[in-house]
């Protein structure tokens, strides 16, 4: 009861307070804000098409990289005749909702309303789920809750756990967040890293265990069937870096060892796609690396030239992955900002994987590096001293991205695994005996 109060009357209400106040000068969070005006009546059209003698699934995720790593289970819930819910956090998370939105079986695919003190109740009541899956550390306490006074089962997959993080080193967070991990019914952890910083909190849960990243299936499914674009031509007699999903840190950091890298190696090639290739940052990005020589991808394929221009900027959304099948060797952007991005794709294109220090929210980037698969670096001298030492010995360069597509085509059995825990709790997904 303490922790009902304490979050509800006091944890809460300065938070969404602060988000207030603040979505006036941050575009995404007044996004936010307007896309959840009508919810409740788009959740109130919708709840004819639940079918109460068909198990549903509910599952609830931050933001785009979350809903891939749920879509293979997505898949697994339609094939065994479950309906569907999935709603996010993040309004960047939205557009990924129209892959299932035309779905028959989907009862509802939205933005999770603000949380507050019926919000909970009212989200059961309308979807009535069999079963409500999370992923990553994405733990609303009011879902939590409720799900678990109605004895509804609730799964938490891809789970991770910075060790630094305040769950775990704060005695007062600690208290708190104990509680909700031990309400849950199974816990499987993104990487063995992970799974010993849950142990730390809840360390007699007796379903907490390694589970891995089902979206590996997902990143397998999605290079592989990824056109090879026609450009850029001229690739093969170069080495190619590709930079994905950049921020500025990573544009910088990278400027400085592409500079470095370029005496040993004149020939080297970059296809630097920008985490948000709006046309203000590429007109940024064509400033500060213009004695270079830039060309965006878009003009590049309307000009057909006979060769690969020394910087490549996309300036297209969906181009990154069929981009992947060019590359040598990959940095992922992200990792000096709020986390790395998706480290899988690369990886999974055959290539050596680099990214900065903040890597702990990513269990794939995690599990290569125990593998020695990839490489974390603080600065552009510790990059270009990596990358230097991947170029110079070209063999360990294409050994290394082989076994990293292997390790990701073993890391896709999780899709089943996951999918094992979540049906052990709902019988009603088994296969027929």
């Amino acid at each position: 009861m303490l922790r009902r109060v304490l979050y509800f009357g006091l944890v809460l209400p300065l938070a969404l307070g602060l988000a207030w106040s603040l979505s006036w000068a941050l575009p995404k969070l007044g996004a936010g804000f307007g896309g959840r005006r009508g919810v409740w009546k788009r959740l109130e059209r919708l709840s004819g098409r639940r079918d109460p003698k068909r198990p549903l699934l509910w599952f609830h995720v931050a933001s785009a990289g979350e809903f891939l790593q749920m879509e293979p289970l997505l898949r697994r819930a339609r094939e065994r005749g479950a309906q569907v819910a999935v709603t996010v956090t993040s309004i960047s998370g939205l557009r990924w909702l129209g892959r299932i939105a035309p779905w028959p079986e989907t009862v509802w695919a939205d933005l999770l309303p603000w949380e507050g003190m019926g919000t909970a109740h009212r989200l059961y009541e309308a979807l009535r789920p069999s079963a409500v899956i999370y992923a990553q550390a994405e733990l609303w306490p009011g879902m939590v809750w409720e799900g678990s006074r109605r004895g509804i089962p609730q799964v938490l997959l891809v789970a991770r756990l910075d060790p630094r993080s305040a769950r775990v080193r704060s005695p007062l967070q600690r208290w708190f967040y104990r509680d909700l991990y031990q309400r849950l019914n199974a816990i499987l952890a993104g990487s063995n890293a992970d799974l010993a910083v849950l142990h730390r909190l809840v360390p007699r849960h007796p379903a907490l265990r390694l589970g891995g990243d089902p979206g590996m299936e997902t990143v397998l499914r999605r290079l592989d069937e990824a056109p090879l674009p026609a450009y850029p031509a001229g690739t093969a007699v170069a080495p190619v870096l590709i930079a994905g999903s950049t921020w500025p840190p990573d544009e910088a950091l990278l400027l400085g060892a592409v500079r470095s890298v370029r005496g040993p190696f004149p020939g080297l090639r970059i296809i630097l796609a920008p985490h948000e290739p709006t046309d203000e940052r590429l007109t940024a990005l064509e400033s500060v690396w213009r004695d270079l020589g830039t060309v965006r991808l878009s003009q590049m394929e309307a000009a057909r030239p006979d060769a690969m221009p020394p910087v490549l900027l996309v300036d297209r959304i969906g181009r990154l992955a069929g981009l992947y099948r060019f590359g040598t060797l990959a940095y992922v952007g992200g990792a000096f900002t709020t986390g790395v991005h998706n480290v899988a794709e690369p990886a999974a294109a055959g290539l050596p994987v680099l990214f900065g220090p903040r890597y702990h929210n990513s269990a794939a980037a995690g599990l290569l590096l125990e593998a020695g698969l990839a490489f974390s670096v603080l600065d552009a001298a510790a990059l270009a001293s990596a990358v230097l030492d991947l170029l110079k010995t070209p063999d360990r360069c294409v050994t290394v991205g082989r076994q990293a597509r292997t390790r990701i085509e073993q890391m896709a059995s999780a899709a089943q695994t996951s999918w094992d825990a979540i049906a052990a709790c709902v019988p009603a997904l088994l296969p027929p005996r």
